[in-house]
């Protein structure tokens, strides 16, 4: 009796690291193990349910459980906090019947696993494999499986996103769309059970996958239409309808980027000029949102008479050429965003001084450069855009 109940102990603080960020050092193996060790002890309360005596010492135990320090999870300041994370269900008798789902819980809530050890948590929680809760008539424990089949669906869902290496496939529309459509899924469904839910989940997809490809998805899923967000066939002249679950999720999809400037910044600078371009025609904040962070940019610039060109962009901004091209998609848009884009950079001249020479102010020469680009084909561009604005050989001595 001793024996169990220090395994009880044992199994209590594998639970507790299931919950903490340590969790991250687990592989196959170890999560196996903890399933494993669960199911044994789902054994043993089935085992001894119905003996009084022993029952009484094992319930005694748990209320008693506690956590060793010297037993390898970590120190005692370590020992303290999982202490906390113990569920409080675990310390009882018929908790100790469901140890496993509560094992699961822990795991499929801890952002911190991920990887091998998740993809072998989601095989052991196949629908086959899981096996119904004993004791169905506490309400808590009959509502613990369809807490854990939905968060399984969820994660599982999430590793979509994440296992997904990126490639040539990721090119193809129908499987970006596929993506998209999924993420939007996911915060609908987040939501639902916690408003902040869904911007926790976004920063942690921000911090897991490849900017560039999640940047995609991203822009995939705004650019959805509400009412087409899983191929639904509403009425186009009431894409919010009550039939629409999506709309929010797109909401907070754009709510969510608008309040990272990290995030809103490699967007700008990652994503190509035309889907920018789309992005912002679609979603007037995030336009409105861009064209600041493209003029923070271009403010950044300085002119260098000896190469002849803008430079100075550094790390965080965006070269001369770049920029150009930004602004040129933005202003090569359909209304109002071309309107917009134009209104920026000529109130950004006016700013400057208003010069017309080259070389004198960034905005000028962008300006310049755009009206190039827009002249009619066989005609003659306006003097002095030969260089296309990006150097100037007819430069003033300095700025």
């Amino acid at each position: 009796m001793e024996l169990l109940l220090e395994q009880l102990e044992l199994f209590a603080e594998v639970v507790a690291v299931s919950r903490s960020r340590h969790v991250d050092s687990w592989g196959r193996v170890a999560v196996r193990r903890a399933l494993r060790w669960a199911r044994y002890l789902r054994h043993v309360h089935g085992r001894f349910r119905h003996r009084g005596p022993v029952r009484a010492v094992l319930e005694e135990g748990l209320r008693r459980l506690r956590l060793r320090s010297q037993s390898g999870v970590g120190d005692a300041a370590h020992a303290g906090r999982c202490q906390e994370l113990v569920p409080g269900p675990l310390r009882s008798f018929a908790g100790l019947g469901r140890g496993d789902e509560l094992l699961a819980l822990g795991l499929l809530e801890n952002a911190a696993l991920r990887g091998p050890a998740l993809h072998e948590l989601l095989r052991h929680l196949r629908p086959e494999r899981v096996e119904p809760a004993p004791e169905a008539g506490d309400e808590d424990e009959a509502g613990l499986q369809d807490r854990l089949a939905g968060l399984a669906r969820r994660r599982a869902a999430s590793q979509l996103l994440l296992l997904l290496s990126p490639g040539p496939a990721q090119a193809d529309p129908a499987l970006r769309s596929t993506e998209a459509q999924l993420l939007l899924r996911r915060l609908h469904d987040e939501a639902e059970a916690d408003p902040g839910a869904a911007a926790r989940l976004l920063d942690r997809l921000w911090a897991q996958l490849p900017r560039p490809r999640w940047l995609n998805v991203l822009a995939t899923a705004l650019l959805l239409r509400p009412d087409r967000a899983e191929g639904e066939n509403h009425d186009e002249e009431d894409p919010g309808t009550p039939a629409d679950p999506r709309q929010g999720a797109i909401a907070s999809l754009l709510a969510w980027l608008l309040a990272r400037p990290a995030a809103l910044a490699d967007l700008c600078r990652l994503l190509p000029s035309s889907l920018i371009a789309s992005l912002a025609g679609r979603h007037s904040a995030l336009a409105e949102a861009c064209l600041g962070v493209l003029m923070n940019w271009g403010s950044r610039l300085h002119f260098n008479p000896v190469r002849g060109a803008w430079v100075g962009a550094g790390l965080e901004g965006l070269p001369w050429e770049e920029l150009r091209d930004r602004f040129r998609c933005l202003c090569q848009a359909p209304a109002p965003l071309r309107d917009q884009a134009r209104s920026v950079l000529d109130t950004c001249k006016a700013r400057d001084g208003g010069f017309e020479a080259p070389g004198l102010s960034v905005w000028t020469d962008l300006l310049r450069d755009i009206e190039g680009s827009e002249a009619p084909e066989g005609g003659e561009a306006p003097e002095g855009d030969e260089a296309s604005g990006s150097t100037h050989e007819d430069a003033p001595d300095s700025t």
